[in-house]
């Protein structure tokens, strides 16, 4: 079998917000980041250290759907809506139902949303685009869902 064959495939995915799952079409802004400060040792000019600052700021997921008529779940998550049950993203083998990747934060909080242009000449979907804040993912990578 060609190592292509065993690629995880992004197109498949469920999301959990708040014990609540929910579809999305596209989350994207999947990340962890953590700063580090530089220290130079006095003496010693052959090498710096990294040391862990204290976060300064949160990473932003983006989560983006299809408005639909008559929505109820997903129109809860305005601005300042906090997230106090976590956010679980599960990425989806083309079978089986044990993710192969799963990306999850104790806590978030919506900071933006934001709809597309309103355009009376186009016939498309109106998406809405949902900005979540958070503390940091966890990856788990799952070799049985591959």
């Amino acid at each position: 079998m060609s190592m292509h064959n065993d690629l995880a495939k992004h197109t498949k995915f469920k999301v959990i917000l708040n014990g609540t799952p929910l579809g999305f079409s596209k989350v994207s802004n999947i990340s962890a980041t953590m700063e580090f400060e530089t220290v130079v040792e006095g003496g010693v000019n052959d090498r710096v250290h990294y040391l862990p600052k204290p976060r300064q700021t949160m990473d932003k997921l983006v989560l983006e759907y299809g408005i639909a008529s008559g929505e109820l779940l997903r129109t809860t998550l305005t601005a300042g809506s906090e997230l106090n049950m976590g956010i679980v993203i599960m990425v989806m083998p083309e079978s089986g139902a044990i993710p192969t990747a799963t990306y999850e934060a104790d806590w978030g909080i919506v900071t933006k949303w934001e709809i597309d242009t309103l355009d009376a000449l186009d016939s498309g979907l109106l998406i809405k685009k949902v900005e979540i804040s958070h503390t940091g993912l966890n990856e788990t990578i799952n070799k049985i869902g591959l």
